[in-house]
């Protein structure tokens, strides 16, 4: 019995080695640890832990990070981004390092189930990548931009192709060729400059985040000329897409046609579902997640149930992108521009995910995907010669046609330049389509080798000399004119203000019922009340249009401020729009808030408080804040409109337009006018004002004997007696405006005059005037304790002149220049 059993045996493993279908069992993917027990099969004996699938992709995960992150430790030092840090890890670990048949190599190679395992990694690594990018944009942002975007967008994509295609086969037809014998096939010409003439949305987008432009205007018109571009290589590419499967469906089905059209159906299917699911993501997928926004109280996390049903969309929604012979990260990226940017689901899903994207799973991708640059290749330089020129030559023409329509415009020659060098940058984008080309074989090894050390060199290159070039400190500074004196008759006047404490809640609102809202001049209110972070990791906006209040948690302090302005809606409903923000935020990140909220809404003019405030009859200062002072400043320097600093004092009971009207009386409104663009804008403001029948304006002109006598020469003066003489023919035609014209030679004097009028106005507007000489205030800068209200201001709010009226500062839009 023995022996028969022996047999069996014997002859149970010879008929399983006569019809093994498998050479290779499937390996257990776990391993049993350092110290294996001795239970397990001889079989797995002598397989090393790191031999397992997950152990071996874990080691690999960790050692491309600790590799990335201590290149990036030095690197960032001189300005480069964390992408190229990627680059080299990938490189470090490639065959140009790690050469064939050493035991590093073999660890590092995609072999077996490692290339499928590593495939599957890299494809959901960069999918997230293209998602989250989605999520971070903010399209509202691009609305706004106009022709300038579009032309530029255009220039730098479409017409670079069009100019680089009239080159290469035209002018130098024969780069490519060695000897007579082609070095580069036609497909590989056309690929390479076709990628060099791109720009990714995604990638230019990644490049402004980490260096921290994409609320400067220089980086949302990048940004908008990138969507542009964009944009119109994707219908470009997906109507080629749909070309190539009709001719593939004729291929497949022969000759069977009913007039032009061809009977399988396969690519009408898939166009349709692609027309289908862009309708999904706008008209369905993005109310949803207003709809999530919406019931989740302000200041309280989303709930997490919300932004794992959104991933697993995200990863069916790659799925579909593959079926319809679409890139798998259109999908994801389409959904990702489908969801509010910003708190609290944009800012959820990418505090949730960014870090593990960016931090691990993207240098994976790109380290598996560098994997087969191999510089030894590189024998001699005709070897990459005919790679060199296209690559250069592409670099050239795209440069050149996004400076060009940028210069056109207007745009200085230090911003035109860094235009142009962010629409050239070259990103993941570009590498992952070389690597995936490689892989399929329509480029050669040493084409894709060279195009990689191209884009490592150009993202090494591109964001060091950015931060030379461009001014930070101008980040905010905007190229349109974004002020009252240039708005359309009858236009919308869109201001900002903020709110420091609920003693500035009645003041601003009743400074804002001044500016006259009306059906036929609406005006558009954005109230940001700034908070200081305290107790909190990382700064946060709400926006109260958006969330629903909960009242326990009072919106961080802000119910006063949201009811309040709601009220002023209600009062002045379908002639005034309010839009409230909670911004809970460190002191020296405050002015960013403020400009960038400015900047996303264009709006014409920004109000701050004052950083003193008075009791009510301006005897005794109740609060000075050395923090609100050092804001104000630094959103007058860096502001994208103008600015207004607003002093409030009660005077004598007649506080608010409301009360004065009560009272058979009108709000008195002065406006200091002694020449220059300060005010200018200010005398706009107040002719607005004069709209309102409760509402007293008087324009007081100051003129030294001297103007008096002579006629006009500089240009800044004649600006200022057109704008006056505008005034004076609204006097003449009846307009509830006072004019008055006061000859003063010097500061003594116009110190007089404002003592004179101190008392008989309930505010004064007046310009800053900063930096400016004019015989009126010569000598008075030396004597001014506020250099943020200008002389005027400055004097109206002294001591000395006892003045108990308001006084509002404006300070015009610094354009770049």
């Amino acid at each position: 019995m023995e022996f028969e059993g022996d047999r069996n045996v014997y002859l149970r493993d010879t008929w399983r080695e006569q019809n093994m279908i498998c050479g290779i069992l499937p390996i257990n993917p776990s391993s049993s640890g350092l110290w294996p027990s001795p239970k397990i099969p001889d079989h797995r004996a002598n397989i090393k832990f790191y031999d397992y699938m997950f152990p071996h992709v874990q080691i690999i995960f960790l050692i491309v990070t600790i590799l990335w992150q201590f290149f990036h430790f030095f690197l960032k030092r001189l300005g480069m981004i964390r992408f190229t840090s990627h680059m080299l890890t990938g490189i470090l670990l490639s065959k140009s390092f790690l050469k064939e048949n050493t035991p590093a190599r073999k660890f590092f190679s995609t072999e077996d189930y490692k290339e499928t395992l590593f495939g599957l990694v890299g494809a959901c690594s960069y999918m997230m990548f293209w998602f989250l990018m989605g999520v971070k944009m903010d399209l509202g942002l691009i609305r706004s931009t106009g022709r300038k975007a579009v032309a530029i967008g255009l220039s730098s994509v479409l017409l670079s192709i069009m100019v680089c295609a009239f080159i290469f086969f035209l002018i130098l037809r024969d780069v490519g060729t060695k000897k007579g014998e082609p070095v580069l096939n036609f497909f590989e010409i056309i690929f390479i400059y076709l990628i060099q003439c791109l720009s990714s949305f995604p990638v230019i987008g990644n490049l402004l985040f980490e260096l921290k432009l994409q609320n400067s205007e220089l980086g949302r018109l990048a940004m908008s000329s990138a969507v542009i571009s964009d944009f119109s290589t994707s219908i470009l590419s997906a109507v080629l897409v749909f070309i190539k499967e009709l001719k593939d469906e004729k291929t497949r089905l022969g000759s069977v046609f009913i007039g032009d059209v061809i009977v399988g159906d396969r690519p009408m299917k898939r166009a349709g579902t692609v027309v289908f699911f862009v309708c999904f993501a706008i008209y369905i997928f993005r109310p949803l997640m207003f709809f999530i926004v919406k019931r989740t109280p302000s200041g309280r996390p989303v709930k997490k149930f919300y932004v794992y049903a959104i991933i697993i969309l995200v990863f069916g929604s790659a799925i579909l992108a593959d079926w319809c012979k679409q890139s798998i990260f259109m999908g994801p990226f389409i959904l990702g521009l489908a969801v509010p940017h910003g708190p609290p689901l944009g800012s959820a899903i990418v505090q949730k995910f960014e870090s593990v994207v960016f931090g691990t799973f993207l240098p994976f991708f790109v380290a598996t995907s560098a994997e087969e640059i191999d510089t030894s290749i590189l024998q001699s330089w005709i070897d990459f010669k005919s790679i060199f020129i296209i690559v250069s030559v592409s670099f050239v023409v795209k440069f050149a046609l996004t400076t060009l329509p940028a210069f056109l415009y207007g745009m200085p020659a230090n911003d035109c330049l860094a235009l142009s060098l962010i629409m050239s940058f070259k990103g993941i984008f570009e590498f992952g389509a070389y690597g995936y080309a490689y892989q399929r074989g329509t480029i050669q090894p040493v084409t894709f080798t060279v195009l990689s050390l191209y884009i490592l060199f150009n993202s090494a290159v591109i964001p060091p000399i950015l931060k030379r070039i461009y001014d930070p400190s101008r980040m905010y500074a905007g190229y349109e004119k974004r002020n009252m004196l240039h708005m359309k008759p009858n236009s919308e006047l869109r201001i900002l203000s903020c709110i420091y404490r609920t003693d500035d809640i009645r003041p601003m609102i009743n400074l804002l019922e001044a500016t006259c809202p009306s059906r036929e001049n609406p005006v558009a209110t954005y109230v940001l009340h700034l908070m200081e972070l305290v107790g909190q990791a990382s700064p946060v906006l709400i926006s109260h249009r958006l969330q629903t209040r909960n009242s326990e948690n009072a919106s961080y302090n802000s119910e006063n401020v949201v009811v309040s302005f709601e009220q002023f809606h209600k009062d002045f409903f379908g002639s005034v729009f309010v839009s409230t923000y909670t911004a809970l935020s460190v002191p020296k990140m405050m002015h960013g808030d403020i400009c960038m909220l400015a900047l996303n809404n264009t709006t014409s003019l920004i109000i701050l408080p004052f950083h003193i405030t008075w009791s009510a009859d301006g005897s005794a200062i109740v609060s000075d804040s050395k923090m609100i002072r050092k804001l104000n400043k630094s959103v007058l320097d860096l502001s994208p409109c103008s600015v207004g600093i607003f002093v409030y004092r009660s005077n004598n009971g007649r506080r608010t337009i409301k009360e004065t009207a009560a009272n058979f009386s009108s709000y008195q409104v002065c406006m200091l006018f002694l020449g220059g663009k300060d005010d200018r804008e200010a005398l706009s403001l107040a002719k607005r004002m004069a709209r309102d029948s409760r509402i007293n304006i008087t324009v007081v002109s100051l003129i030294s004997s001297e103007q008096k006598a002579n006629q006009a020469t500089d240009w800044d003066r004649m600006l200022d007696l057109e704008l006056l003489r505008a005034v004076k023919s609204n006097v003449l035609a009846g307009a509830d405006i006072f004019f008055s014209e006061e000859v003063v030679n010097d500061a003594n004097q116009t110190s007089q005059l404002l003592k004179s009028i101190a008392n008989e106005y309930d505010l004064f507007i007046v310009g800053r005037e900063k930096g400016r000489k004019s015989v009126f205030t010569e000598g008075l800068e030396e004597w001014s304790e506020f250099e943020e209200l200008g002389v005027i201001g400055d004097l109206l709010t002294s001591e000395d002149l006892n003045c108990q009226a308001s006084v509002l500062v404006i300070q015009q839009q610094q354009q770049m220049i």
